[in-house]
Formats: C-alpha cells, structure tokens, sequence
C-alpha cells in the first residue's frame, strides 16, 4: 500500500470517528462517560493534565512499565522502561492552556540507554471533550538517540470516541520520524475498556514503509487510575 493511500485511509477514518458539531458542540446534560487515563490514546499523550496527586500505574506490552502523576494541575510527569532494551525514560508536560474544549500543553520524553541519551520535545492540542476529541502533536527528536540520517521530526493525529461509560474508539496515526528509528507512517486503532479505576487498551499497530506495509503488532496496556 502506498504512503499516500495509507494517509487518506487514515483521514478517512479520522474524519468519520469526528466532526465538527462533535468537537463544538456543548456537553450534554448527562455526566459526561468517565474517562480512565485521560492524558494519554494508546502511546502518545493529549493536551489534558492530571490533577494535583492523582495518577495512573501501567504496564504495556508486558514487558514496559510506567507510572503518571499530576505534580500540580498542569504540571505531570511520566516515568518508564522497555526492558528488554534496556531503556529508561521520564516524559514531563506542561500545560498552557486548559479550557473546556480546547487544551495545549508542551513536553519532551526524555530516554536513557546503555549508550547514548536523547529523546523527543513537542507540542500537542487536544480539541473537544470527554466523548469527542481529536489531538495533533508535533515532536522533534534530539540527542544521541536520533539517527544522523532522515527526518528528527514527527507528526501526530489522534481521535478517540466514546462508545458509552465503558468503552472508547482510539484512532492515532503518526508520519515521519525516520530519525527516530520510526517507519515511514505508523497506524493504530482499537479500544479502550475501563471499570472502575482500571482500563484495558487492546489494539494493533500497523507500520507502513516504501516497500509497503509490516506485520501487523497487537498492543496492550493494562492500567490502574489513583
């Protein structure tokens, strides 16, 4: 599949998770359905914060954990590993601005590996509410970490749509990177179950390279809101 196939696959699909009424339009009368880690869709984070001494535990794909916590109620700070590669990480945001339908924050994800440091400083905007949102983040990586060849930068597009209290529809989708080890453009799409404080994201990652597509990854998270 080509690269500009894959990318109007995608809008296609964002387009028909959201709207414009949906994004603009006012909350309904009934309680909004409750959200479990609000800041983050499946790997990339939103606009929204975390207030003052809450957060979230998780544990990703077995074999990377991680842990969320609002310093303040703009300020949070996320901190992890992947194991197997032996990479460490702290990702801090910061947000500017927190309104009812619009929220933009700044951050970077940090990392540490057995060689060399580095990592990834953005900026996102989240649009819409607790049923309907579309997030776009731009990244550009720094470091040792980031290969000498091909683009430091990486553009993001969420969309996440609630399918009653208990469910949500998660769409993101990323283009470049290369830099940063990235594929060409990267798809992922699935769900996000949650009861309680705990939430379960089950999804797939689909990478797409010149060539054309890679094998399909199935992705999960289990996490534990306090």
């Amino acid at each position: 599949m080509s690269g500009s196939r894959t990318a109007t696959l995608f809008v296609f699909a964002f387009a028909t998770l959201l709207s414009a009424s949906d994004l603009l339009a006012e909350p309904p009368l009934p309680a909004a359905p409750a959200q479990v880690g609000p800041t983050r869709l499946f790997l990339a984070p939103t606009a929204r914060s975390l207030p003052h001494g809450k957060g979230t535990i998780g544990l990703t794909e077995i074999a990377a954990p991680w842990g969320e916590v609002g310093l303040t109620d703009r300020v949070s700070v996320l901190a992890g590993s992947v194991l197997p590669f032996g990479i460490v990480g702290i990702a801090p945001k910061v947000q500017l601005y927190g309104g009812r339908r619009v929220q933009a924050a700044i951050g970077a994800v940090q990392l540490f590996g057995s060689d060399d440091t580095g990592g990834v400083g953005y900026g996102v905007v989240t649009l819409g509410s607790a049923d309907f949102a579309a997030t776009i983040c731009y990244g550009y990586g720094y470091g040792g970490l980031v290969d000498s060849e091909g683009s430091r930068g990486v553009l993001f597009l969420g969309a996440e749509r609630a399918l009653g209290r208990s469910f949500r529809i998660i769409l993101e989708g990323y283009v470049g990177g290369a830099g940063l080890g990235m594929p060409d453009q990267t798809l992922l799409g699935g769900f996000r179950f949650s009861r309680g404080r705990w939430s379960a994201d089950i999804g797939v990652v689909v990478p797409f390279y010149e060539t054309g597509s890679g094998m399909p990854v199935p992705l999960l998270t289990i996490a534990w809101a306090f």
